[in-house]
């Protein structure tokens, strides 16, 4: 929540950019995978946004939901807000001037309404408001309503509102939010931001200074360059690391000590988030054809395959679909969920910890 302490010039050039954005309006689609520092990057856009006079956001946040085959209405409900005239609850309620419209979860043309009724009271209330959806891809699998319905609504009937959308599965949520210019829809304004990973030198001077804070010296470089490669970039594993680092000197180990082992732990909690990433996955799209396409792709790094390269490599182990043509359908839905990348028609897993799940499964 504090921009002080986010790291990273990818992740502060964010910030700004969509600050900006949701200044003058338009909407924005902030993508990168998972525990990448999203969530933080967009926490501070909202709280510098609502720092001027008469600016206010509403937060949502669908994080839970990543896996989870459908949605009711009832998990709509925002986290936080800067607008004191909107209370918190289960079934939250708007309290305006006296008077306490609560946002009912009975029915569809209920919740509708009332969600509407949320967003006006917000446009009245504000200059300029900023609604925040996070792991916004998540709205795809909402039961018995197309929730773009009422972001069409929004777009075209407050033009006070600003709109930020976060996503891990990229490719799932541009394809909900249909972004492109020759189809007529509440996305033509959008703009796209890509959140990076940490390079290996924004990742081993935020340790250095992390651990300086806590009275802890660590003079072995390597060993923190190889933590953060190993780690991938990703600051919410890096993170993890450095205060593993700390907890094991407090604890009475010595700092050379503790490196290589806080990494070890660091490692098995990182293979940990992504395996449940993937099973989230397969309880969505649950096909044999994706773990075999993933697993062959993992094996071949660091090269990277076309797509009838895979489908021989799943015919040698009974795992092909029934056409070649097929293949290029799972490789897309891959794609879109972050899992795998793609140049010029070939394909590889880029993570290196989640070819070590792959490897491992």
């Amino acid at each position: 929540m504090e921009e002080d302490c986010l790291w990273g010039e990818g992740h502060r050039n964010s910030v700004e950019k969509i600050l900006q954005t949701a200044f003058v309006g338009n909407v924005s689609i902030l993508l990168g995978p998972r525990r990448v520092g999203k969530t933080s990057v967009v926490s501070i856009v909202a709280e510098k946004f609502a720092k001027r006079r008469g600016h206010h956001y509403l937060y949502f946040n669908f994080s839970r939901f990543i896996g989870a085959r459908a949605i009711s209405i009832s998990d709509i409900e925002p986290k936080r807000t800067s607008l004191e005239l909107i209370t918190m609850s289960k079934s939250y309620s708007l309290s305006l001037h006296g008077i306490s419209v609560e946002v009912r979860k009975t029915s569809i043309e209920e919740f509708t309404s009332d969600f509407s009724t949320l967003v006006r009271v917000l446009s009245q209330n504000s200059t300029r408001g900023l609604l925040i959806f996070d792991e916004a891809q998540v709205l795809a699998r909402l039961k018995n309503l197309d929730f773009r319905g009422l972001l069409q609504e929004i777009t075209d009937s407050y033009p006070n509102i600003s709109i930020i959308f976060t996503g891990s599965m990229p490719g799932m949520l541009m394809e909900y939010l249909n972004p492109e210019a020759t189809k007529p829809n509440f996305m033509r304004s959008a703009e796209v931001f890509t959140l990076p990973r940490w390079t290996v030198m924004e990742g081993v001077e935020f340790l250095k200074q992390g651990f300086e804070s806590y009275g802890i010296k660590a003079g072995d470089e390597l060993e923190l360059e190889r933590a953060v490669k190993e780690l991938g970039g990703i600051p919410g594993f890096v993170s993890y690391y450095g205060l593993a680092v700390v907890n094991l000197v407090r604890g009475g180990l010595v700092v050379e000590e503790a490196l290589p082992k806080a990494l070890e732990e660091s490692r098995s909690y990182a293979l940990d988030e992504w395996e449940k990433d993937l099973k989230a996955f397969l309880n969505i799209y649950n096909s044999p054809v994706y773990v075999g396409i993933l697993r062959v792709l993992a094996n071949a790094y660091p090269s990277a395959l076309r797509g009838a390269e895979v489908y021989k490599e799943l015919e040698k182990i009974d795992e092909a679909p029934k056409r070649i043509q097929h293949i290029y359908k799972y490789l897309d839905t891959l794609e879109k969920a972050g899992f795998i990348r793609s140049d010029g028609k070939r394909y590889w897993v880029e993570d290196p910890l989640l070819r070590s799940v792959l490897a491992s499964s």
